[in-house]
Parts: C-alpha cells; structure tokens; sequence
C-alpha cells in the first residue's frame, strides 16, 4: 500500500495544532529548570536529541531515569550532608566492590583547572540567551583509610549538579581501574552550576588527575556522563559555544547524540572546532590528547 504524502503532511499539520492547543488550553508550562533538550521518538530508528520543540517530543530533563545502584559509603552533599536515599541509590553503575581491586599506591594531591559552561533559563520556550564560562577547580588526593570515596562540592553545586559528579567520579574510577576507596575528590566552583551537562568534564578532569595527564589548555567540553560511560545529549550548545568562545578556547567537544550541523557551521564562524563524542574513552582522548588507560 503506497502512502500519500498529501495525507501524511495534513496529519502532521493536525498534529501540531493539537498539541499547541493542549498547551494553550490547559495554560501548561512546557519549560523545566533541565528541559534544555527535547528526545523525539522514532519508529525502527534511534531517538533524536534536539535542541527545539517538537510534535510528540519529551523534554530530557530529571525524570531521566539511571540504573540503580548502591553506593557505599554514602556520598556526602555538596554542604556536607548525606544525600538522600533516592539519589545515592541512582547515581552511576556502581563503585567497584572491594575484592575487585588492589590497594593503590599513594600519589600527591593534583589540582586541575576544569572550564565549565553554562547557561541561563531567561523565559519559556527560549532556545537562546544569557551565557557563563568559568574555570572550576578539581582536587584529587590519595585516602589513606580506605573509607573512601570522599567527595566534596560547594554551596555553587546544584543538587542535580551533585549527582553527576558523582557519578562522573564512578565512571572515571572504573574507567581507570582506581579503588575509589582510596580517593578524595572535591570541587570548588565560583559561580551556580545546575544540570548534568558537566559531568563529562567532571569526569574527564578526575581521570587525567589520576592518570597524571592534563587537560588541553584549548578544549571546552559539554555532556552528560551516563553511569554506562556514554556522553549523551545536552541542549543550548550554541550558547555555550559563545561561553566557550568567552573562555578563549577553540575546541568544543560535544555530544554526537544531538545534531550538530548547525554547530559545525557556528564554530567555523567563531575559529572553533567541534569534536563529536560518543563515549568518555573518546572525550577523554580528545580533551587530554592521551589514551584513556588504566593506572600503573
């Protein structure tokens, strides 16, 4: 049976008018503090992560769900206090359990300048406005006791914020074949930081701490950390693209889960390159130069 376009297109238009009017009519506000991209379903394909608003869509924000785990001990809050239960039970894939690792052997106290980006939530329905880039400072230190991992923010540190650092901090230990048992790691951030879309770098930044490699001083980088060491889809990048660009760097690495075509041609007219990234061994290897590795 042939289709007929003409059909096809009138549904397609019905379809949006109905859901403009639901909006409308039932005054719904389509925006969130994370709704920053849009994850359209399509049928035998992979879902499509945009940046814009679209018929049958969902917004991507906190009701992402992650593979539970359990964390041991407890992961502290950005303020010093436990997180609660629902949050320590979803963050990352797990920290090793003891009996699959060897005691590390002890290493001075690395310090490493992180570039975040973030953007500004002006009003709803808005895909561009107000931009910050500015410069973290990532601590990573040997735990003598063993009763790690011990990881500290700052009051800047949103708690969704919180959560993907710890769970940047899983999916780099793991990666590197650490005992997070055995590290402290602490974030201090200058200015309020909300959202996952740092928590590739985050990773990246305790990685290259532990495997003594730093980060490129031209690379800016935006992602989410999934607890399977996917870099998945954030929103705004041509806004942190200009954070980036404020920043002075001329690298951006992105998520490719996205279309990035209208990137491409942005960062040809600011002298930055776009590298797409599917996975934390590819940002890893784009942001330090160095191949992702496990610790001596």
């Amino acid at each position: 049976m042939v289709e007929d376009p003409l059909n096809r297109q009138h549904l397609q238009r019905l379809a949006a008018l109905l859901f403009l009017a639901y909006f409308i009519g039932n005054d719904v506000s389509i925006h969130s503090a994370l709704g920053e991209t849009w994850v359209c379903p399509r049928r035998g394909q992979a879902d499509l992560y945009t940046d814009r608003e679209w018929p049958g869509c969902r917004q991507l924000g906190e009701a992402k769900t992650y593979s539970p785990v359990t964390i041991s001990p407890a992961p502290k809050s950005s303020q010093g206090g436990i997180l609660s239960p629902a949050i320590a039970n979803s963050i990352a894939s797990g920290f090793p359990q003891p009996q699959e690792r060897r005691k590390p052997l002890p290493f001075p106290e690395v310090s490493l300048p992180v570039p975040l980006l973030t953007v500004g939530q002006d009003k709803v329905g808005s895909i561009t406005g107000s931009w910050t880039g500015f410069v973290a400072q990532l601590t990573v230190a040997y735990k003598a006791d063993g009763k790690g991992p011990e990881i500290f923010g700052d009051s800047n540190l949103m708690p969704v914020s919180v959560h993907s650092f710890h769970t940047a901090v899983a999916v780099a230990t793991r990666a590197v074949g650490y005992d997070p048992r055995y590290l402290s790691v602490r974030i201090l951030v200058p200015a309020r930081l909300d959202g996952t879309s740092a928590g590739g770098i985050f990773a990246v930044g305790i990685a290259a701490a532990l495997l003594g490699d730093p980060i490129r001083g031209d690379v800016c980088m935006s992602g989410t950390i999934e607890p399977n060491a996917e870099i998945q889809a954030v929103g705004r990048l041509v806004d942190k693209m200009s954070a980036c660009r404020d920043l002075r760097k001329t690298t951006m690495i992105v998520p490719d889960a996205v279309d990035n075509s209208h990137l491409n041609f942005t960062g040809v007219e600011r002298s930055i390159q776009v590298i797409e990234v599917h996975t934390f061994a590819e940002a890893y290897s784009a942001a330090t130069g160095q191949a992702l590795r496990h610790v001596l």
